[in-house]
């Protein structure tokens, strides 16, 4: 019978980190703006993620979803609430998931603007500019 490693490991979640030591993802968690519940759902499903990792995007579409597969970019979700939370993310190296950026979706789909920031954010994680 085949092992399920993606159990056996949790992965660890990182919080991206600018120049200037703002941490975006964590600010937008603490902000006044999301409700509660929100608060708390959210924290649940970064709980799944860091037990089930990538595995999610098979198991539950409804809470992680790619966004763009040239650049490995996944979506958190949180859907059918006052403020639709979305958090992206990418993959490192050693079963790392750094959230890179998070905001509130208003329309249907995901916009181009808020994906751009995670992408210069995902750059610059790469390229050796963090801090963890």
């Amino acid at each position: 019978m085949a092992r399920d490693d993606s159990t056996e490991i949790p992965w660890k979640i990182l919080f991206f980190q600018d120049e200037r030591g703002n941490v975006p993802v964590k600010e937008f968690f603490l902000s006044p703006d999301l409700t509660d519940g929100e608060k708390k759902q959210m924290a649940v499903r970064m709980q799944y993620l860091s037990q089930r990792g990538l595995q999610l995007v098979f198991e539950r579409g409804d809470i992680l979803e790619k966004v763009e597969a040239q650049h490995g970019l996944y979506a958190l979700r949180l859907d059918n609430t006052p403020n639709n939370p979305r958090v992206l993310l990418c993959t490192a190296t050693g079963r790392q998931i750094v959230l890179l950026h998070a905001f509130k979706k208003k329309g249907r789909r995901l916009p181009a603007r808020e994906v751009e920031i995670a992408k210069h954010r995902q750059q610059s994680w790469l390229s050796g500019e963090r801090k963890d």
